[in-house]
């Protein structure tokens, strides 16, 4: 069976940096066992070299006694033992061609090959020779060649070998003691990984707990706690704003949900209304229940109610479409806009005896989709002639800005007026049933929200100290560039 590391430990944060820190302690203390090993080594051949080449010169310092006829050989033997103590190394004393006069020491070490160029160097040149040289077992050996200088000659030389065990032996057990202090060292490491690990993951283990709260029903504002490191807390801020975000967006949904519930009751009503009379009265025809002006009066209220139902469906097609913002956009002139919806307009108008009455007239172009302006400023003018007392005019004004950068298009009309505080939620989206809109689908002035939105201007309303609302658009004008 195979085992897989399935633990939710070895999957957490908090374990992989744990791990990855004694990793990397592991590796750094495994380069620097192995660099230890060496330079241990290689201090300890060399100064296992340089002893031999110290002794070598007090051997050469007697053999310059045999060279010179000072010391008779028994003697210059006795010294060279005496000298070379109970080293495990080996001497041996060469004339100055090389010849092997005298050997002493560890039998059992095979003298090393000296090649030509070391003998060269040695006994021709009088330089002293330090190194390690293979020997025919195949095993290296600490080497040291000292010339034999008396009065300015060279009458021989003295090479000292030593096999490197006992080096190797000392290095080994340096880099042994070396190995427990990093074994040592990589469980404090581990200790300390997992302290700080912890440390660093808290902050995260917070933030997922909050995470987790986000959604439930029980949850309201959620906001993490920006602490840790600093890509930690950048990482809780960037959350915060988020959650800001959402919950804003919630309450939003919420709302929108809450008020096109209530529009769509409102929109079935209305439907339901016309289609309802619509339906008594063809039934009363069909049933023959009405003739004369009876049947004409059915004819003309079934008519009307049907008219009713086709402007309450236009409205919402022109809601859709609009919102959907469909269409290419063109210079138009404010007074051709002006004017063609005053056209439209004008059999409402007459109909509830109210006088349209273009004032102020600047001009200007703008870049705009016509049909979507006719659309928002018919919706104002009906909104008006809805509330304002009959036979009251309505006042249009189109008043250019100073800089001539914008122009204000108002309707003002002599209604009750908007309660101060509805003023601010005319314009939202399915808003019904206050008293400023009572009976309206909710989509008159949203409409029109969404055109200025559309055309980079904006809408408001406001109350004419002298009596009725004063609905104002303004849109940026157009102008060539120089």
């Amino acid at each position: 069976m195979r085992w897989r590391w399935n633990s939710k430990f070895g999957r957490s944060l908090s374990s992989r940096l744990i791990f990855s820190h004694v990793a990397v302690t592991i590796m750094v203390l495994a380069i620097a066992l192995g660099i230890s090993n060496i330079t241990f080594r290689n201090y300890l051949v060399g100064a296992q070299v340089r002893d031999l080449a110290t002794r070598g010169q007090s051997i050469s310092g007697v053999m310059q006694g045999y060279f010179t006829g000072t010391l008779y050989g028994p003697e210059a033997a006795y010294l060279v033992s005496v000298l070379q103590g109970t080293l495990n190394d080996r001497v041996f004393v060469l004339d100055d061609t090389g010849q092997i006069l005298l050997e002493t020491g560890n039998k059992r070490l095979p003298a090393a090959p000296w090649s030509e160029a070391i003998l060269v160097r040695v006994l021709e040149d009088g330089q002293q020779f330090q190194g390690v040289l293979e020997g025919p077992n195949h095993v290296a050996e600490a080497t040291a060649g000292v010339p034999v200088i008396a009065h300015g000659h060279i009458y021989g030389a003295v090479f000292l070998e030593a096999p490197l065990s006992n080096s190797n032996h000392t290095a080994r057990s340096l880099t042994g003691l070396l190995l427990l202090g990093e074994i040592a060292a990589i469980v404090m490491a581990a200790i300390l990984a997992y302290g700080f690990s912890k440390r660093l993951a808290q902050p995260l283990l917070a933030l997922r707990e909050t995470v987790s709260q986000m959604g439930r029903d029980n949850a309201h504002e959620v906001h993490a706690q920006e602490q840790g490191a600093q890509e930690v807390r950048e990482l809780a801020q960037e959350f915060n704003r988020m959650a800001d975000r959402i919950t804003s967006q919630m309450h939003q949904l919420r709302k929108e949900a809450e008020v096109r519930d209530t529009l769509l009751a409102h929109v079935a009503h209305d439907l339901r209304t016309p289609l309802t009379s619509i339906r008594g009265f063809l039934e009363a025809i069909r049933d023959g229940m009405v003739e004369g002006e009876g049947l004409k009066r059915a004819v003309d209220i079934a008519w009307d109610e049907t008219l009713r139902l086709k402007r309450l469906v236009d409205r919402l097609l022109a809601a859709t479409r609009i919102q959907s913002g469909v269409g290419d956009k063109s210079l138009v002139r404010v007074s051709v806009w002006i004017q063609t919806t005053l056209d439209r307009v004008a059999p409402l108008a007459q109909e509830t005896q109210h006088p349209l009455v273009w004032r102020q007239r600047d001009d200007a172009e703008i870049l705009a989709i016509e049909d979507y302006l006719v659309e928002a400023l018919i919706n104002i003018i009906d909104n008006a002639a809805k509330w304002a007392p009959r036979a009251t005019p309505i006042l249009i004004d189109s008043v250019l800005s100073s800089d001539g950068a914008t122009i204000a298009v108002s309707v003002t009309d002599q209604g009750p007026g908007i309660p101060p505080e509805m003023l601010d939620h005319v314009f939202e989206r399915f808003v019904t049933g206050d008293k400023a809109r009572q009976g309206s689908s909710g989509l008159g002035l949203s409409i029109v929200h969404d055109v200025m939105q559309q055309h980079r201007g904006t809408v408001t309303a406001s109350n004419n100290p002298a009596g009725g609302t004063v609905i104002t658009m303004t849109l940026p004008t157009y102008r060539e560039a120089p």
